[in-house]
């Protein structure tokens, strides 16, 4: 079903952009912004200008103020390089490529990761923890593809894993992290664990996620496949289907609470009232304006905000745009 009116999407970032480039500040290739995310409580979006760090509105993008201690550059390569914490939104973790990568654990103070080279396509953070300090992420264009990586200092020291993703826009790739020690990855093979911070793995599910990091929401770990939700509740060790068939890329984004949420796929925007039992088109991708293609599996970056009704949608190159979702 759709209770979809005909998209039209806003660009909010352009005007802080030109504010930006008229006061000297030079931006990184290739320009514009790339990476959104919104907190679910109170609505405030927070968006990256390459090379030029995070920046947050509270009125739907009318006004910005940056927010990140002027301790992140680059640009997210990627729609899971930024994302936040769903139970707690205030904490958000931002993996630049081609700049400084960092996270906030309270909503106020950032702090910088070490970087190793070019840096990051996307990571997952431990948000179970009331003080976070592991962390794994993909590392963009190594040699062999698709190397992974392990912190568990908060981003100070990281050490390679044995195991590799595909490192590659089409095909599926996932990591994340569900608590201190216990790790998943899936590279088109199945969903792969690992209880002792990535020495050993074992395959828990012939499943293939396309959402590349788990989202976590009220103890419940979350992914997304071609054909609806997977859930986990006892931290990965066991994966059921969840919900109505629905094509999730990205996502689940949470509202109010487990009920309601969005996913985005090929298909576009989608939202569910009942926790995935039947799904509602909400919304179109974002149609290709100019650099980068706003598509889910890889440069396109969604987020939405339950509380004034908008979904965002970002890509390199382009400015951030909003559109309308109905109640």
């Amino acid at each position: 079903t759709s209770t979809r009116a005909a998209d039209s999407w806003t660009d909010i970032s352009s005007a802080l952009v030109e504010r930006l480039t008229n006061s000297g500040v030079k931006l990184a290739w290739p320009g514009g912004c790339s990476g959104v995310v919104v907190n679910r409580l109170n609505g405030d979006v927070t968006i990256k200008v390459v090379g030029c760090g995070l920046w947050r509105s509270s009125d739907q993008g009318k006004t910005w103020r940056r927010v990140d201690d002027n301790t992140i550059s680059g640009r997210d390569e990627t729609g899971w390089a930024t994302s936040v914490d769903q139970n707690a939104p205030e904490r958000l973790a931002s993996f630049s490529l081609d700049g400084t990568a960092g996270w906030t654990t309270d909503g106020r103070a950032c702090k910088r990761f070490t970087s190793l080279g070019r840096n990051w396509d996307f990571g997952s953070v431990d948000w179970a923890a009331p003080t976070p300090r592991t962390i794994i992420a993909a590392k963009h264009e190594t040699s062999p593809p698709g190397e992974v990586y392990l912190t568990t200092d908060g981003g100070e020291t990281w050490k390679k894993l044995a195991v590799y993703v595909t490192g590659r826009s089409d095909r599926m790739s996932m990591v994340g992290t569900l608590d201190a020690s216990t790790l998943i990855y899936s590279r088109g093979e199945g969903i792969h664990r690992s209880t002792d911070a990535g020495e050993t793995w074992t395959q828990v599910s012939t499943a293939n996620p396309q959402t590349r990091i788990p989202v976590l929401f009220e103890g419940v770990h979350y992914l997304g496949t071609t054909n609806g939700l997977l859930v986990s509740r006892d931290k990965g060790a066991t994966w059921q289907p969840w919900g109505a068939p629905v094509n999730i890329w990205q996502g689940p984004f949470f509202g109010k609470d487990e009920k309601e949420m969005v996913v985005v796929g090929k298909d576009g925007a989608f939202l569910t009232k009942d926790a995935g039992a039947s799904w509602t088109k909400v919304a179109d991708l974002k149609p290709k304006q100019g650099g980068f293609v706003f598509s889910p599996n890889w440069f396109g970056c969604y987020a939405w905000d339950p509380v004034n009704r908008f979904l965002y949608a970002s890509a390199m190159g382009n400015p951030v745009y909003r559109t309308p979702v109905a109640r």
